[in-house]
């Protein structure tokens, strides 16, 4: 695993090759703070252990959107695959009191893996 900024593509250039990006943004809460987290993943081994993780995501649920109340924390969870069987980008936002099964151990498991880079909230 390594970290990468926003930037990078996080793709590769062979027909074949195996990568894939998860970044993860947290905004709202207290003091504007907004950090994210990113890793990446190349080689089979390592591609195919997120895949598990992020197809068993309810990325077809809908976007959740922002929840009701100042100060509210989402997440936007944003996913870039390039392998030869699957190759896109999944995008979704999901509120802090939502964010259970599937999503809590994707969002855990990128912030485990990664170093937070905060950033102040746009105003």
């Amino acid at each position: 695993m390594s970290e990468q900024t926003d930037d990078e593509t996080g793709a590769g250039a062979d027909a074949g090759a195996r990568a894939l990006r998860i970044t993860v943004a947290r905004s709202g809460g207290v003091a504007g703070m907004s950090p994210s987290w990113t890793v990446t993943a190349e080689g089979e081994n390592d591609v195919d252990g997120w895949l598990d993780l992020v197809e068993s995501c309810p990325w077809d649920a809908g976007d959740a959107g922002d929840p009701d109340g100042a100060d509210r924390i989402v997440y936007t969870i944003r996913v870039l695959v390039q392998a030869p069987e699957v190759e896109g980008e999944r995008d979704a936002r999901v509120p802090e009191q939502q964010l259970t099964g599937p999503w809590r151990d994707l969002v855990d498991r990128v912030k485990a893996e990664a170093a937070p880079r905060p950033r102040r909230a746009k105003r």
